[in-house]
């Protein structure tokens, strides 16, 4: 009976989604000067919350590196961010997380190429998500986003805070984590948020007496293509807020976070969830 009243549920909150339809609205981006001069690595950043950090970065005056698997998108995603901005320094090289072998060929390329400039700002945002159940999680399923989430995320980092302790540099590495970091884990794709929350404070101990300040922002559920597959209507009546975030809303939040203004916030996740970090007893419904 209780799989029954779940999928009355779940079929009643899909009808709700659309009515009153709440489509798409991009919210104001922040602009300034906070991160002028800064040099910035951004993986995945060929769209969703990757692209819309990278946008939110140029706007604040940083140069902008970013990767993806992909060259095709790598090129259509800078041409998109020079139709604005059309001076920015943007650089974009493909880099997979799920190829540790090769990262460290992959890095140097980058920092060969981008005209002896020093990445000060790491942000780990490449992650794919899967919604195998529990019971239907395969090794394969497994692994893949472990390894893409977590494990790349892990042995990148490992060799850009390297970099930047060799060449005394001082800056910041921002995890992209989520609110599934802090519901219980029984998926391959939580089990990796949790990680990458717990990465992030044992990194800011170590890094800290380097001048690297390391955190992580966890979004609740984002209107990027991975979740809505080009849908615009925001709607999300699970959701306390009642809607999906926007990308635009993590990016500007994620500037302040590299930025000079939190330089006091170490080793912590900042939580841009819409209520979705909230366990409450209608969660297990």
């Amino acid at each position: 009976m209780s799989k029954i009243l779940r999928a009355l549920r779940k079929g009643f909150r899909e009808i709700l989604r659309y009515n009153p339809i709440k489509k798409y609205v991009p919210v104001p981006v922040l602009e300034g000067e906070l991160l002028k001069d800064r040099v910035a690595l951004i993986t995945g950043g060929t769209s969703g919350i990757g692209y819309a950090i990278a946008y939110s970065f140029i706007k604040n005056g940083a140069c902008v590196i970013i990767t993806g698997r992909s060259q095709s998108k790598i090129d259509e995603a800078i041409k998109n961010l020079k139709k604005e901005n059309a001076n920015a320094e943007i650089y974009g090289f493909e880099l997979d997380n799920n190829k540790v072998s090769k990262m460290s060929e992959s890095f140097n390329r980058i920092v060969n190429e981008i005209d002896k400039k020093k990445i000060d700002i790491l942000v780990n945002n490449a992650g794919i998500i899967n919604k195998t159940s529990f019971w239907n999680a395969s090794e394969e399923d497994f692994d893949s986003v472990i390894n893409t989430n977590l494990k790349g995320t892990y042995f990148l980092t490992k060799i850009v805070a390297k970099y930047m302790v060799d060449n005394k540099i001082e800056g910041n590495i921002l995890n992209v984590s989520s609110s599934s970091s802090v519901r219980p884990a029984i998926t391959s794709y939580q089990l990796a948020k949790w990680g990458i929350r717990a990465f992030t404070k044992g990194l800011a101990k170590e890094l800290c007496s380097k001048g690297i300040v390391v955190n992580s922002i966890a979004p609740g559920p984002t209107a990027t293509d991975m979740l809505l597959d080009g849908d615009d209507n925001i709607n999300r009546p699970s959701s306390p807020i009642g809607r999906y975030a926007t990308p635009e809303e993590i990016a500007s939040l994620s500037v302040i976070l590299v930025s000079n203004l939190a330089k006091m916030i170490d080793g912590d996740t900042l939580m841009a969830t819409g209520g979705c970090g909230n366990l409450t007893y209608d969660d297990w419904d």
